[in-house]
């Protein structure tokens, strides 16, 4: 039964992060050019920089937790630790978006200040 939660839990953690992050790298686009309109190149860089974090540290993360995955027996055990572990995941994306979005307008602001 581990092997079946493992697969679901990958699978969908994963489909996840790449749509969260897909999500957050087209709309962050508009959100990181306005902070630097004059340098569209530096503004694109950041978000494909933050986006390819993004994806490393989640997918990272998911594939980490599989190790502290308990003993499963029975089907109601196998949602119940997929509902736990996928919540952890959507409570991480959520504190990553808003740093992100806190770090870039702190570049934001030390660019400005030059």
């Amino acid at each position: 039964m581990n092997q079946v939660a493992y697969i679901i839990y990958a699978l969908v953690s994963i489909l996840i992060v790449i749509k969260v992050g897909n999500l957050c790298y087209s709309n962050g686009k508009i959100y990181i050019l306005s902070y630097f309109p004059e340098d569209v190149n530096f503004g694109n860089g950041i978000n494909k920089l933050l986006r390819t974090a993004y994806y490393l540290l989640n997918i990272g993360l998911v594939v980490w937790s599989l190790n502290t995955m308990k003993e499963i027996t029975t089907f109601i055990h196998i949602i119940k630790e997929i509902v736990k572990r996928l919540s952890y995941v959507f409570l991480i994306i959520g504190c990553l978006h808003y740093i992100n979005i806190y770090i870039v307008y702190l570049i934001h602001k030390h660019l400005k200040e030059k």
